[in-house]
């Protein structure tokens, strides 16, 4: 790798403004701090058609991202295991990822993935451009939207906006990236009236390999585009709907990771809902909301000598109300998700011996589910307690000759029980004090109890899935100090997981392996004890009415107690600092970020220490004429060589992580109507 050395002064400056800072954007719009119903985060995206208090300023990746994980990646606390350099990131939220997540589309919908290897992640299948926001619920506090071990992540599409008089506008954007000749292409257009809003969108982005560093080679060849609409109606003062259908084509990726390259992804994805709204009454709101989803998904060997087929559907419908009890509220329901994978069909080379029933084994998990939650406002303060319920059971249809040896039962239940609790006390007009607790278990997901001899860890492992797993259960606790003026924000977020039947995997040595090339096989098993600690810090300070600086760190420590040692997959410390400036003709910002030396690995799962590295971007907007801007970019300024440690193992040399994008230039154009 480059040496740092050269970085010098702008170096040392920026290191000393995030220790003096210590922590992470937020808009800063109100002299006094309100009360929030949870520890939430909203990243907003800038949106031409719509005004927000808080702006990424000159991200030319606002509409034109293929990549949501790498869109959460904007905050320290988010991290991403890559597989390819430009393509399918899976967010890590302090150290919990897949499905210790819940990841949704406006609190429902979503797709789980197809490949076992998860060249397709539920984020992947998420179109940026009409997306306004993500919302961010930290921890195992909020559970509306589904279970949620670690964390909830709701991608918000964008509102409709009922007009008077009949209206068309639109929005077109195109960029291109030098590094990987990445061209990005993206539209939107919507009519909007009294009653009806009727959206289209849809977006082409294509990449090809690029240079890291060191001027060397990463495969990371790409083609994504998507097309799809969005209908809202208004019917009456109490009665409105919505329904969006989209289809997501991915073509001809490469996974630089991993054996295999993705053929094609293809992703249908339907979802409805329809509200009822009062005023003045106990009960103010219904919803109502249901969702489908279809993958089908190729994977190959690059000299096409193996290709497999596979398949997976999710569905699911929710039932939600909302009642005023003085002042505070009660929301209360009901939902159900079932999901399913299969393999549709192998071609692999004669010599190649035959398996023992597929990867997936025709399963499927189910899952209904019971919530509800108080908030309760005080003169200075506000309650807010959590409880849901889950009946989970998972099923096979065609379970091969090692699973009925191994288990017993292979169609298990389990009945989940999830609740928290959360106190804010205002301790004066710009300060709030707040404790979260909460304790929530999830079911083993369809990978963990049913994948049957198939690398999808972190090593080249062949993993077995297991039907016995004990529910995963995280008792964590949040405390969190935020004071906010008209010019100052600052937050520090002290968090501790203590984790019990842990899943992850244990090597087998008498279960014989699938593959000549894998060193062995791992069991999904529950790991008794195992904890999680850290810290989030966040702050801003506007320097002048057109100037301001944002900070941001975030760590985390975890460790199995057994054995002592670290857990796989925690990223090290990460720090950002952003000086933005946004005047009438112009917009600019200078990122720099620092990621920290990781050392604390686990040699159990084969991980690799990570070097610390440093990197610099630069972003510009000029605006050309009213809804209209140019954006120009400089990333990773100084052409550092650097990997993320979580970004995977070269598939040719496992000694070697995906080195990321070295310098790139890019130039965009963007105009709204």
């Amino acid at each position: 790798m480059k040496p740092l050395h050269s970085y010098g002064v702008l170096q040392k400056g920026l290191l000393a403004g995030a220790v003096y800072f210590c922590a992470f954007a937020y808009g800063q719009s109100q002299d006094s701090l309100t009360l929030q119903d949870i520890e939430m985060v909203r990243i907003t995206k800038l949106n031409p058609k719509t005004k927000h208090q808080e702006k990424l300023y000159t991200s030319t990746s606002d509409f034109l991202n293929h990549d949501a994980g790498e869109f959460l990646s904007s905050r320290p606390e988010f991290s991403g295991i890559r597989k390819s350099g430009n393509y399918a990131t899976d967010p890590v939220l302090r150290g919990f990822k897949y499905e210790q997540l819940n990841i949704v589309i406006d609190g429902m919908g979503h797709a789980i993935n197809a490949c076992p290897s998860r060249m397709d992640p539920a984020v992947s299948q998420i179109n940026m451009n009409m997306i306004e926001q993500a919302e961010i619920y930290k921890g195992p506090y909020h559970f509306r939207t589904g279970p949620s071990l670690g964390g909830t992540i709701n991608f918000k599409t964008v509102p409709a906006e009922y007009r008077d008089t009949r209206r068309l506008s639109g929005r077109y954007s195109a960029a291109f990236e030098s590094n990987g000749s990445i061209t990005r292409n993206e539209a939107a257009a919507s009519l909007s009236g009294k009653k009806i809003v009727w959206d289209i969108f849809g977006s082409h982005q294509k990449g090809d390999s690029y240079k890291d560093g060191n001027g060397a080679t990463v495969r990371s060849k790409f083609l994504r585009y998507s097309v799809g609409s969005k209908l809202n109606a208004q019917w009456n003062e109490v009665h409105s709907s919505a329904l969006q259908v989209s289809n997501n084509q991915g073509r001809d990726v490469e996974f630089a990771a991993l054996n295999m390259d993705l053929i094609y992804d293809k992703t249908w994805m339907l979802q409805g809902s329809h509200a009822m709204e009062w005023n003045g009454r106990r009960l103010e709101r219904l919803d109502f909301s249901s969702f489908l989803s279809y993958v089908d998904h190729s994977m190959g060997t690059p000299n096409g000598m193996m290709v497999s087929d596979v398949a997976s559907k999710t569905y699911g419908a929710r039932s939600e109300a909302k009642f005023r009890l003085g002042k505070g509220l009660l929301y209360a329901g009901l939902d159900y998700k079932k999901e399913g994978a299969e393999n549709l069909r192998m071609i692999s080379p004669p010599t190649m011996k035959p398996r023992d029933g597929s990867a997936w084994q025709d399963s499927s998990n189910e899952n209904l589910g019971f919530f509800a939650e108080l908030q309760q406002n005080y003169h200075a303060s506000r309650l807010s307690l959590s409880y849901r319920m889950d009946y989970n059971t998972g099923r096979t249809l065609a379970p091969s000759q090692l699973f009925r040896q191994l288990y017993r039962e292979l169609s298990p239940q389990d009945l989940n029980h999830s609740l928290s609790a959360g106190y804010s006390q205002s301790l004066g007009r710009n300060t709030v004090l707040s404790l979260w607790a909460g304790r929530a278990q999830r079911s083993a997901s369809l990978t963990e109890r049913y994948i049957n001899l198939f690398t999808v860890g972190n090593d080249s492992y062949e993993m077995l899935g297991n039907p016995e797993l004990r529910p995963e259960t995280n008792n964590q606790s949040d405390l969190i100090f935020t004071y906010k003026t008209q010019d100052v924000y600052f937050q520090a977020n002290a968090f501790y997981s203590y984790l019990e039947d842990y899943i992850s995997g244990v090597k087998r040595s008498d279960i014989k392996k699938y593959s000549m090339t894998s060193p062995g096989v791992r069991q999904y098993q529950n790991i008794e004890k195992a904890f999680k600690t850290g810290m989030d810090l966040s702050a801003g300070y506007k320097i002048t009415p057109a100037v301001g600086v944002d900070v941001g760190i975030a760590y985390t420590y975890a460790r199995d107690f057994d054995s002592g040692e670290p857990l796989p997959e925690i990223a090290p410390l990460d720090g950002r600092v952003k000086l933005h400036g946004a005047w009438e003709k112009f917009s600019a910002a200078v990122k720099y970020r620092y990621s920290a030396k990781q050392e604390r690995i686990s040699k159990e799962f084969g991980e690799l220490p990570t070097e610390a590295f440093h990197v610099v971007d630069l972003e510009a907007r000029i605006p050309v004429f009213s809804g209209a801007s140019f954006q120009l970019g400089v990333y990773n300024l100084f052409d550092a060589a650097y990997s993320e440690h979580l970004s995977r193992t070269l598939s040719q040399d496992r000694t070697k992580r995906i080195l990321s994008p070295g310098r790139s230039l890019s130039v965009g154009f963007t105009v709204a109507f």
